[in-house]
């Protein structure tokens, strides 16, 4: 796991600034109230460094944790996941699909995060809390790994 989770009160904030067709994210992500759009981007214009997803990272076949900047409209062309949670003053950079259920395919390598504010579609490398992480009896790294020196069998 690399870094940082959406928490609680992030995913709450970024589901009602989805909902609202009002100007924008409220709070110090709106550019109106005196903040940045970018929510905590670093000095340099870069993503701040509580994200997760790097630039140059391309998500999965959905979409699902690709790298985006605000208002960079790096998301519009996903198949599922055409939100960019920095266009809502996250600080998680990454495109992603919001309310999503135990239900949802959230694509290879990403799980659906649900939390009592709601729920998004996430990399498991950014937050293996979500339903489909840490599943499939195996994969890479998780159980049923290598054995002894020569990987899978030893010998």
């Amino acid at each position: 796991m690399r870094c940082c989770s959406l928490s609680a009160l992030a995913l709450g904030c970024l589901l009602m600034a989805c909902g609202d067709s009002g100007s924008g994210v409220g709070g110090g992500g709106s550019p109106a109230a005196g903040g940045s759009p970018a929510g905590g981007a670093s000095e340099g214009g870069g993503p701040p460094s509580e994200s997760c997803i790097q630039p140059g990272d391309l998500g999965n076949q959905l979409g699902v944790g690709e790298y985006c900047s605000p208002l960079g409209g790096e998301c519009t062309d996903n198949t599922d996941a055409q939100l960019c949670l920095a266009d809502v003053g996250q600080d998680q950079w990454m495109c992603s699909r919001i309310g999503c259920t135990e239900e949802t395919d959230c694509g290879e390598g990403a799980g659906c995060l649900i939390t009592s504010d709601g729920s998004a579609c996430v990399p498991c490398e950014c937050d293996d809390t979500g339903v489909g992480c840490g599943t499939g009896g195996g994969g890479t790294g998780g159980a049923g790994g290598a054995i002894g020196i020569g990987g899978a069998g030893g010998r």
